[in-house]
């Protein structure tokens, strides 16, 4: 018996066509519904559910008015720094006790590969800084590259009005929302956010885990997260690459530098997160090297042991750091901000800044 297949008509075809796309819109509303609101870096960019890495204790409020950016003319403290300082959160610390601080990021000071100039000092003299102190703040991972060498070429630098980048907004968030669509995280985050719930919950071993540039780590963590996959943290690779540390001496060059302007610096390195939850240099494909302890051999450089100040806090003070992200939280940023500014009220108090030469 023979059967001719008809072709379907153009109402047809356009009904199946129109169905199809229905439900493609229908499944992925559904996992932008399931899996929440992006939030975190990390989930961002690794594709993992923030239904399963995003915080759920609240966080403190910060007053809008502590949202400052004092000119360079009138600022006591410059703060020269990465995204742990763009947001000013933990500057915020400093203003409400009366200090004037201004904020720049490295890339600011317009040198090649975000490395410190030799001439850093005169380079903000020549801005009309006349304030007498300079944080320079750099996440660990991230601090090797900018001081294993000096740059010799450089352009003027040119200070920017204020401007907080979406992903660190200027009033950080006291409580995450659910779900939203008024930005949609995208079929394809989804699909590729699926795939990874499916491993996570196979019990793979660390290695098939990763995605991209995200590393899961099976961690006892559900003391020190809120996030509901608390017996895995995901830690940006980054954090497992960074070389040995080898820049004293251009700190050191850099430290003289500023003093010889009148301008005492205060080197603040903020630990990665794998630091501290991991322990030092855990997990690292480099030989490890405590920086804060090789900083502490040279009593010229001011450089709180934030290492080992966070270890601590972070075992009673849940989501220190966020689980879904390699930054502090809000708790975590005015716990930094209290420190620094304990640390700058005492070196004023009993230091006084250098005389230009």
């Amino acid at each position: 018996m023979n059967y001719h297949l008809q072709p379907l008509d153009f109402k047809k075809y356009s009904l199946i066509l129109i169905f199809a796309l229905v439900i493609m819109a229908i499944s992925s509303w559904c996992m932008e519904f399931y899996f929440e609101r992006l939030y975190g870096d990390l989930t961002r960019i690794g594709n993992f559910p923030e239904r399963s890495f995003g915080w759920q204790s609240s966080q403190p409020s910060v007053a809008p008015e502590l949202f400052k950016d004092y000119s360079f003319a009138d600022a006591d403290i410059l703060v020269i720094g990465d995204s742990f300082s763009v947001s000013r959160v933990w500057q915020s610390r400093l203003i409400a006790d009366g200090l004037k601080v201004t904020t720049m990021t490295w890339q600011e000071l317009r040198t090649k590969d975000e490395v410190l100039p030799d001439n850093l000092g005169e380079l903000l003299r020549a801005t009309g800084f006349k304030g007498r102190y300079v944080v320079i703040e750099s996440i660990e991972r991230l601090f090797q590259a900018r001081t294993e060498a000096l740059s010799k070429e450089h352009n003027p630098i040119v200070k920017h009005d204020i401007v907080i980048n979406s992903d660190f907004p200027m009033y950080p968030y006291t409580q995450r929302e659910r779900v939203t669509f008024s930005k949609l995280n995208g079929a394809d985050w989804g699909v590729k956010a699926l795939y990874n719930s499916i491993k996570l919950s196979l019990n793979l071993s660390e290695k098939h885990l990763k995605s991209g540039a995200v590393q899961p780590v099976k961690f006892d963590g559900c003391a020190l997260f809120s996030h509901r996959l608390c017996n895995y943290a995901i830690f940006v690779d980054g954090d497992f690459k960074k070389h040995t540390f080898n820049g004293i001496n251009n700190v050191l060059a850099v430290n003289k530098n500023l003093q010889s302007v009148g301008i005492q610096p205060i080197w603040m390195i903020v630990p990665d997160k794998s630091t501290v939850y991991l322990g030092y240099g855990k997990l690292n494909k480099y030989p490890y090297q405590n920086i804060w302890q090789t900083f502490a051999q040279y009593p010229e450089l001011i450089a709180p042991d934030l290492a080992t100040a966070f270890i601590a806090k972070s075992r009673t003070v849940k989501d220190f750091y966020m689980p879904n992200d390699t930054h502090i939280s809000t708790s975590g940023h005015l716990y930094l901000g209290d420190l620094m500014n304990k640390e700058l009220r005492n070196i004023m108090a009993n230091k006084p800044p250098p005389s230009s030469q």
